[in-house]
């Protein structure tokens, strides 16, 4: 993908003609995709996600301050975009993803890089495919932390923390299943299942008493 700097306006006006949630006002200016062809059933957020991890791995690489401040006002909009879509309030959102360590912030990135890639099972394929493992276990790969392709030994050999303490991007799991935790209220990413594709939601309202939370980073 092709990514320059632009205006505040041509991020938002991206962001509405591909389905996106509208950006706030106060968003300072970002890198925007200037080629925004999605495949077929991809969630045009994912692309914004896919530059601030483009960001990333020039900062990584690089040190770039520019790149730095550029990935953080990508994922300051796609908090905001994903926490409107949610019904959430936005600068809660964005408050909890800024103060993440960058771990966190990178494995979140790399999951909603795949917003709309469908469940497959036994699969964690970008692009392709994933199951709930799967996605969890891809996206923390890309913030350098390996973690085992099972829900249950995912969460087993994570270091136990509260639903108060958990970091965005943390582990959220029930017996069968393992999300990402999106930082408030009980909103996660994850692959659901067969039929569905990566997506944003809610922890079941029937599990919510009963979920694990965990960190991958120990």
């Amino acid at each position: 993908m092709t990514i320059h700097r632009t205006l505040h306006a041509t991020l938002l006006a991206a962001s509405i003609a591909f389905g996106c949630a509208a950006l706030p006002a106060t968003a300072s200016a970002a890198p925007a995709v200037t080629s925004l062809v999605a495949p077929t059933g991809a969630d045009g957020l994912a692309f914004y996600a896919t530059s601030a991890m483009d960001e990333w791995t020039t900062y990584s690489r690089t040190g770039s301050t520019t790149a730095r401040a550029a990935f953080d006002d990508i994922r300051d909009a796609v908090a905001a975009a994903a926490a409107t879509r949610l019904g959430l309030d936005v600068a809660a959102m964005q408050a909890a993803w800024s103060n993440a360590d960058s771990a966190h912030q990178t494995a979140l990135m790399a999951a909603f890089s795949e917003l709309g890639t469908p469940y497959r099972r036994y699969t964690s394929t970008p692009g392709v495919g994933f199951d709930c493992s799967g996605l969890t276990s891809w996206a923390w790969a890309q913030a350098g932390v390996s973690i085992f392709h099972q829900s249950r030994t995912q969460i087993n050999d994570a270091r136990a923390v509260t639903r108060e303490t958990a970091q965005p991007g943390d582990l959220v799991y029930y017996p069968g299943h393992i999300a990402m935790y999106l930082g408030i209220d009980d909103a996660i990413i994850h692959a659901p299942h067969t039929g569905r594709t990566v997506e944003v939601s809610f922890i079941s309202k029937r599990r919510v008493n009963s979920v694990r939370f965990g960190d991958p980073t120990g």
